[in-house]
């Protein structure tokens, strides 16, 4: 629960988190009360979690069939989750439900609303010793110390034990003991943490009740018709419930080496699902790819479009991204080649390619050119020109040999192509 209001669900399970103090959590500001939560049935372990409900065991019912196994619990009127096994797939999904987040709290706080913020925990025994890592827009996982700040930053006097250990959580975040890790993959950017070792929670849900003193001047506290819950003015009444939210975390818990490859070939299943088309028109049946052959393992087709193309003599943008981090990977993290030339079928060839800059409005061997070299000095004694060497590759950026493009680790490039058609095109 927040200050004046908020919760946090916690492990495979919910609970809700209980604020702090006079400044209240707010549409700006998350800060809960670090008190000892109400005892539930994960209490060993999330004393500082609040049960989103009475307190007592969650129902549960297993559901088993040839393809899914799903376990279903129930923890309150507003909490709820569905765990699925997959056959074949590598992962463990939860499907959680929360809301409408009610504004009252009588098993915990009777004498006046509560604001919660809802989070899911899972626990592991790995001995993560304080780090954790948050992915950085879906590129470089980022390393995290609990309780700590970068080398480049002063000693962390630490007064927000809970807030200033959460993180933006794009799509992954992940804890590991040097041999085994488990990732959660997200449908939708949250904040994340890990608060103990072994531990990863997510904020899923919030619902607060006062203003957090940052310029909005009302709590965050949402309904399904739009209008302000508990509004009290005479010609406007607002008697609609809270939203209510559902998404899924996919976890991924195995050897280091194969967490890494999972994590982002899942990540862009769960993020980038197939596009449903429908018509009644007559269309051709099976399946039809336009690329002459699947790209390199690290490599995606991040852009092909002839949106710039007026701009351009005609020419269409192509933008190729390396998928892994220096050192994510022994074999995957390295240098990787694609010749354009023979990189599309089905009618479709690149006849000639320039490299351009990330937002194609300059060659890139001329921004290479112009580029200025800083004059910088490490004042924390290397530690942190270690920190970016640790993701980053050292390789300087190569040009292209003819048609052959080659990524380094986290490189994405750009391209305008003279694209050669078919009859009927595509872009």
């Amino acid at each position: 629960q927040s200050s004046t209001g908020g919760c946090t669900p916690g492990t495979g399970g919910f609970e809700p988190w209980k604020a702090c103090s006079t400044q209240a959590s707010g549409a700006y500001i998350f800060r809960p009360n670090t008190e000892k939560g109400i005892p539930g049935p994960f209490s060993k372990y999330d004393t500082d979690l609040f049960y989103p409900g009475p307190s007592g065991k969650p129902t549960l019912e297993v559901v088993q069939g040839p393809v899914v196994t799903e376990v279903r619990q129930i923890y309150s009127d507003w909490v709820t989750h569905v765990v699925r096994l997959v056959k074949d797939k590598p992962f463990v999904e939860v499907e959680w439900t929360v809301g409408p987040i009610p504004k009252g709290t009588p098993w915990a706080d009777p004498s006046s609303p509560v604001g919660k913020e809802i989070a899911v925990r899972y626990h592991t025994g790995l001995k993560s010793e304080g780090r954790f890592y948050t992915d950085s827009n879906g590129r470089e996982m980022v390393p995290r110390d609990r309780n700590k700040r970068g080398p480049s930053y002063p000693p962390l006097v630490v007064s927000e034990p809970v807030a200033g250990n959460y993180y933006p959580v794009n799509t992954a975040i992940s804890v590991d003991d040097g041999d085994r890790e488990l990732v959660v993959l997200t449908d939708v950017t949250q904040g994340g943490t890990s608060l103990t070792d072994g531990t990863v929670e997510l904020m899923v849900h919030r619902r607060t009740i006062d203003d957090d003193s940052r310029g909005v001047f009302e709590g965050l506290s949402e309904t399904m018709c739009g209008c302000e819950s508990g509004l009290t003015h005479p010609l406007v009444r607002c008697d609609c419930p809270g939203l209510t939210v559902r998404g899924k975390h996919w976890l991924v818990f195995d050897v280091l080496a194969e967490a890494h490859v999972a994590r982002r070939e899942l990540a862009e299943e769960l993020n980038f699902p197939p596009t449903l088309a429908f018509t009644d028109a007559a269309v051709e049946q099976g399946q039809k790819s336009w690329l002459a052959a699947a790209l390199p393992k690290q490599v995606k087709l991040q852009t092909l479009t002839s949106n710039y193309a007026s701009w351009h003599d005609d020419q269409v943008m192509l933008r190729l991204s390396h998928q892994y981090a220096a050192g994510e990977h022994a074999v995957l993290s390295r240098n990787v080649s694609v010749d354009l030339g023979s990189l599309f079928g089905s009618g479709f060839r690149v006849r000639a390619a320039s490299e351009m800059s990330l937002t194609s409005n300059q060659d890139r061997g001329t921004m290479e050119n112009r580029r200025l070299v800083w004059n910088v000095t490490d004042v924390t004694g290397g530690a942190v020109h270690s920190q970016i060497h640790a993701v980053q590759s050292s390789e300087k950026w190569q040009p292209m040999s003819g048609l052959v493009a080659t990524l380094r680790p986290m490189e994405v490039k750009t391209f305008l192509v003279d694209l050669e058609r078919p009859a009927v095109a595509f872009v």
